[in-house]
C-alpha cells in the first residue's frame, strides 16, 4: 500500500464514529474533499473500508475499517518504528519529542501564514 493509504487506514481505524467521514478525513489530512474521496474509493475497492449509513441522518455515511483492514494494521510498518522509539532511553525519547514538536510548530506557523 502507498503511505497515503496507510495514513487513511490508520485515521479511520482510530477515529470516533462522528469523525469517520470523508470530510473529517480531508480536514485531518489537510487535503481537498475530492482527493479524500478518491482515497476512500481506493480503500473501499480494496475491501479495507466499508460505508455505513447513519440512520439519524441519511446524508451522512461513516467509513469503518473491515476485519481485513484491522488485520493489515496489525502489521503496520509504523509499529516497528514505534518499537524502536520505545526502546530508546527516556532522555532520548524526550529530546526526540521536543524536536518533533518544534518541527510541527514551524510547519503549522508556515501553513497559517499562507
Amino acid at each position: 500500500m502507498k503511505p497515503s493509504q496507510w495514513t487513511a487506514l490508520r485515521y479511520f481505524a482510530g477515529a470516533n464514529n462522528s469523525q469517520r467521514t470523508v470530510s473529517a478525513f480531508a480536514d485531518f489530512h489537510a487535503t481537498t474533499r475530492g482527493a479524500a474521496s478518491q482515497m476512500v474509493e481506493v480503500l473501499v475497492g480494496k475491501e479495507l473500508l466499508v460505508r455505513v449509513p447513519v440512520p439519524e441522518d441519511r446524508r451522512v455515511t461513516q467509513l469503518h475499517p473491515t476485519p481485513k483492514a484491522l488485520e493489515l494494521l496489525r502489521h503496520d510498518p509504523l509499529n516497528d518504528f514505534a518499537g524502536v522509539i520505545a526502546a530508546l532511553p527516556g532522555e532520548e525519547q524526550y529530546k526526540l519529542a521536543e524536536t518533533l514538536t518544534s518541527l510541527l510548530r514551524g510547519l503549522l506557523e508556515k501553513r497559517q501564514s499562507v
